[in-house]
């Protein structure tokens, strides 16, 4: 009869029963690093808690310094003594994580967001197509710089991960046919204060005259948007960069930011915990790869816009 009928056990009444509870680690960098871009995807993580409250599902952040390895190995150990059910995380630090993921048992459940780490084969991975995004950045200057010719730069910001190099690789392929402009990559430390900042981009721009585009690879493009907005007498150029955090979003209602791309960061931190339920606790399959949409948010939609 349990054939015929095709029964399966709820695991999750069995589960809810005995009383279980269910720790998911969090490991992610800082939320105010980066411009507070990682308050997006928290609050992601903590809406999903929040909905998952009655199914007793935690979730423990473990923040780790987005510009030192160490403390990527330092903090991951400190969530490993917690024994989670689960683990979430944003591989942004290549070196470091891989030495921590090396120690893990292997059979507990990882999702990864944000980024990736090549080699490394989690439950599922949850983020944007980078390569594609800077392809569509590509086409966006293209089609919007002021001049036939020039200089468009592309900011890489450092320390890079694998997600940030794909959105250069991206453009630099979209930009293969263009003529009259030519791309030229710029790195820029993440970590460096404002006036460090100016003073790097202004000593590029003495020698880049002819300079008509610029390309930022994560959410600091409003610190690129400061810099050319403070200095007037600058001819008009193209600045597009991502997320739409608090200071990239005045500045682009403020005409110095001209397109933000979306990663819908919120959603990936919700996708995340909901991954390591769906999984744990309800015993199902998880996709492998759920990829986010890539938006493009300009002044006319910004205010119409949710992450």
């Amino acid at each position: 009869m349990i054939k015929e009928l095709d029964y399966r056990a709820n695991i999750f009444a069995k589960h809810l029963k005995m009383g279980r509870i269910f720790n998911f680690g969090v490991l992610m960098p800082k939320p105010q690093q980066d411009s507070y871009y990682w308050l997006l995807p928290y609050r992601g993580i903590q809406k999903a808690q929040e909905e998952l409250l009655s199914h007793k599902v935690r979730a423990n952040f473990f923040f780790f310094d987005r510009y030192d390895e160490k403390s990527v190995l330092n903090t991951g150990r400190r969530l490993m003594k917690t024994n989670p059910d689960g683990l979430l995380t944003a591989p942004v630090l290549p070196a470091g994580f891989n030495r921590f993921m090396a120690d893990l048992p292997p059979e507990l459940p990882v999702v990864f967001f944000d980024s990736y780490l090549p080699g490394v084969k989690p439950l599922s991975f949850i983020g944007q197509d980078a390569f594609r995004s800077g392809f569509l950045a590509s086409r966006l200057m293209r089609q919007t710089v002021p001049r036939s010719s020039g200089l468009v730069a592309v900011i890489k910001i450092l320390p890079e991960d694998y997600h940030i190099a794909g959105r250069i690789e991206g453009f630099l392929q979209g930009s293969r046919d263009w003529s009259g402009l030519r791309p030229e990559t710029l790195d820029l430390v993440g970590s460096w204060p404002a006036a460090d900042t100016r003073k790097y981009l202004e000593t590029f721009y003495r020698k880049h005259r002819d300079l008509v585009g610029i390309f930022v690879t994560n959410a600091m493009t409003h610190k690129v948007a400061e810099w050319w907005k403070g200095n007037s007498g600058k001819e008009k150029i193209i600045l597009i960069g991502y997320d739409p955090i608090p200071r990239n979003v005045a500045l682009l209602k403020a005409g110095a930011i001209d397109f933000l791309i979306s990663q819908q960061s919120e959603r990936q931190g919700y996708e995340g915990i909901y991954a390591l339920f769906r999984k744990v606790v309800l015993g199902e399959e998880v996709r492998n790869r759920i990829m986010t949409q890539i938006d493009i948010i300009t002044v006319d939609n910004v205010d119409y816009y949710q992450s």
